[in-house]
């Protein structure tokens, strides 16, 4: 994520938003969800809670999902590390939106891809 005024003090609040997983054999699988970032420590780095639910999609990819990550944002640049792969991407003090590869297992990648919006 780059922020539009590239620095980290937008990120922390609740957002809210849809996005869509894919991959050459499942198919896409979208989901509505909601998150949480908060507060940045002293080296930038932040906590992140986020559920999603599917709208559409095969029945290999989850209904629901509750997870929390960790993020960490260093001169406006914000990465979100999960244990798949990392997300990057862009937003702005009311919006954004985010994408990455994140390899599920071996020769099984899947692209996402979110859009969110502040919420509050």
């Amino acid at each position: 994520f780059y922020s539009g005024a590239n620095n980290c003090d937008e990120i922390p609040g609740n957002w809210a938003g849809s996005g869509k997983a894919t991959n050459w054999l499942i198919g896409e699988c979208a989901y509505n969800g909601s998150g949480t970032l908060g507060e940045l420590d002293t080296n930038g780095s932040f906590d992140i809670e986020v559920s999603a639910d599917k709208s559409s999609g095969s029945f290999v990819c989850p209904d629901h999902n509750t997870t929390k990550l960790k993020g960490v944002c260093v001169n406006g640049k914000v990465t979100i590390k999960t244990e798949y792969g990392n997300l990057s991407g862009i937003f702005s003090k009311t919006s954004g939106s985010a994408k990455g590869t994140l390899s599920v297992s071996p020769g099984m990648d899947v692209d996402v891809s979110i859009q969110f919006k502040r919420v509050g």
